[in-house]
């Protein structure tokens, strides 16, 4: 599986008429709803001019998670504990041999220090290694959500989060278990494919493509590793959307901004707005 996605969830040069941004509405009331890719490179800006537009109309800005309370040392604290073993406890006696030789081969070649890996839970060794690549290529900057965040704070509008931060930390926390050695072998054999991977991810997000998105990242998930598609995406997706619903019956203009993979398929944001008899059209 492409694990690169990870970070599309919990992360240009074309130009184009249709954009990663939806209409939705009911009766009067409408908001919008941007797919986003948290991490991106120089030349991924500027974003797409709709984007720009949409922003400018908004009266709150309504991110994935509260981004701000996620920087404040309390949750940095509860992250570490929930991500990093305890002193005595280490990565070695909680994986398969052949995995830990993997890695280890992996952090020599890579360059990575393999004694802070063995503090590290499977979860926190499959974000390091990706963010370590990413870093690597130049795809680790401010994405579209940390972009608006910023933008919403000078222009004095209001922002607020689907999730808490304490919501965003248990599903990173959760995020490998019961296949800590699959995720862990099968991010180690498809990061040299990031280039690639993150090339048809942006092309699909900046276009706003929601079956390639789908077919990219979701539909090897699914098979691969099922419970991950459901702890990442669907129960995710299936607890914000009594939140949109309810943004829908407000006097406020909104804009959702959330990671674009929540918004493909059959059980994804739109699919099921579209279902339950809301009207979603691509900007």
């Amino acid at each position: 599986m492409r694990n690169i996605f990870l970070l599309g969830l919990l992360l240009p040069c074309l130009a184009c008429a249709e954009t990663s941004l939806w209409r939705v509405s009911k009766g009067k009331n409408q908001l919008y709803i941007g797919g986003t890719v948290h991490l991106l490179g120089k030349s991924d800006y500027p974003f797409p001019d709709e984007f720009e537009q949409v922003f400018r109309e908004i009266d709150l800005l309504v991110l994935e998670a509260d981004l701000e309370a996620l920087s404040k040392p309390k949750a940095q604290v509860q992250l570490a504990q929930s991500l990093m073993y305890a002193k005595g406890a280490s990565l070695k006696s909680k994986i398969k041999n052949k995995t830990f030789n993997a890695l280890t081969r992996y952090c020599k070649t890579a360059g990575l220090s393999m004694a802070l890996m063995q503090k590290m839970k499977p979860s926190m060794v499959i974000l390091t290694l990706t963010m370590a690549e990413l870093t690597r290529l130049g795809l680790a900057g401010a994405g579209v959500d940390q972009f608006f965040l910023e933008k919403a704070k000078k222009a004095d509008k209001k922002i607020t989060g689907l999730e808490s931060a304490e919501t965003q930390i248990n599903a990173l926390k959760n995020m490998a278990n019961g296949r800590e050695n699959e995720l862990i072998l099968s991010t180690i054999k498809e990061l040299k494919q990031t280039p690639e991977f993150m090339d048809e991810m942006k092309k699909a997000w900046r276009t706003g493509n929601l079956i390639d998105l789908e077919k990219i990242a979701i539909k090897t998930m699914q098979t691969e590793f099922p419970e991950l598609n459901k702890n990442l995406l669907i129960s995710r997706n299936n607890a914000w959307l009594p939140k949109i619903k309810a943004m829908l019956t407000t006097p406020e203009k909104e804009l959702i901004l959330v990671g674009a993979l929540h918004l493909a398929g059959e059980q994804g944001v739109l699919a099921q707005l579209t279902k339950q008899g809301y009207v979603v059209e691509q900007y």
